[in-house]
């Protein structure tokens, strides 16, 4: 019974990611939710007791899920640079998910409706692993503020260049967007950023 339970909570989640990302929270129903994951709206307020709630639940999965990825590349003893572009193509590799995340922050334009907890003190997915790989590299604890900076500023290039080169780059003859191109621009800002913090 608790196995069904979680299967059923599991798939409302994995739909509800869909629907959020390609409806908006607004334009999602609970009857499209429940209907898409095959079970019935009650299922749904059971387990969530709201829409709200169940949007947060799937931001929070979605954190979650890159985050756990993200801490296996950033294992002590990587060089920042290479945890970087190993981050850089599992986007690549999980871009559905990317976009459907992304699509999912930006229709809660109206305001900030989630931001889970593991993100209040280093943002992004995984930003704690990053700011320690960063700190080994200088072999000391940079300034917050600076540290804050450098987390942003890798994040932006690596997520952002992800997107765009998923979204636009892929099959077109742009200068320097091949793999190799944008990986060594990522090692290059790396690079950048770091000899910024010494």
């Amino acid at each position: 019974m608790v196995e069904k339970e979680l299967e059923s909570k599991d798939r409302i989640i994995n739909v509800s990611r869909i629907l959020f990302a390609e409806k908006g929270f607004e334009g999602a129903t609970i009857r499209d939710i429940a209907t898409a994951a095959d079970v019935n709206v009650a299922s749904v307020n059971y387990y969530f007791s709201s829409k709200e709630r169940l949007f947060e639940e799937v931001l929070r999965a979605g954190f979650q899920d890159c985050s756990r990825e993200v801490t296996k590349i950033m294992i002590p003893g990587t060089k920042l640079e290479d945890g970087l572009v190993q981050m850089f193509r599992y986007h690549l590799d999980h871009r559905h998910d990317l976009l459907s995340m992304f699509k999912l922050l930006m229709s809660t334009q109206e305001k900030q409706r989630f931001m889970p907890e593991e993100s209040q003190d280093f943002g992004p997915p995984g930003g704690k692993c990053v700011a320690e790989a960063i700190i080994r590299e200088l072999g000391k604890a940079p300034k917050e503020e600076d540290l804050h900076w450098a987390l942003k500023t890798l994040f932006s290039h690596v997520t952002h260049t992800a997107i765009l080169y998923t979204c636009c780059f892929r099959d077109r003859p742009i200068p320097f967007t091949s793999d190799e191109d944008i990986e060594n621009s990522i090692r290059r800002l790396c690079r950048v950023v770091l000899a910024d913090l010494k």
